[in-house]
């Protein structure tokens, strides 16, 4: 006997498998927005905090950093960014699992982005950092 609750032809090993991978896909668009929330942040803390120290710094002292705000922007530019690259990657994989025929798309050139992204996100962080006192 079928359950008469399912539609006629609908796989309940199919529907639960795209169900966990729309959670899976939902848990990873979680996670990218919390890192994009930690760039963007860095980037207004970062412009925040160095515009106080100069402030407080003496009219003649030497400014490490010349543009606090370009830099912060910068955190912010590479936050959204890869928020949009996470969209885009998400939408591609909802689109995907929507389909009756699943066919897995490739996302490797988002993620390469993604990927060169943080790697410079870091190397500009690390950079400030050796540049501040």
């Amino acid at each position: 006997m079928s359950d008469a609750s399912s539609p006629t032809g609908v796989n309940t090993t199919n529907e639960l498998a795209r169900e966990r991978n729309r959670a899976a896909a939902e848990r990873t668009l979680n996670a990218w927005t919390g890192i994009c929330l930690s760039l963007i942040g860095f980037g207004v803390a970062f412009e925040q905090i160095t515009r106080s120290l100069q402030r407080q710094a003496a009219p003649t002292a030497h400014r490490v950093v010349p543009n606090p705000a370009l830099v912060g922007l910068g955190f912010v530019g590479m936050g959204l960014l890869l928020l949009g690259l996470a969209l885009v990657q998400h939408r591609l994989t909802l689109a995907a699992l929507e389909q009756q025929d699943y066919v897995l798309r490739s996302v490797k050139t988002l993620n390469r982005w993604a990927v060169v992204t943080i790697v410079l996100a870091g190397l500009a962080g690390l950079g400030v950092t050796l540049l501040l006192p």
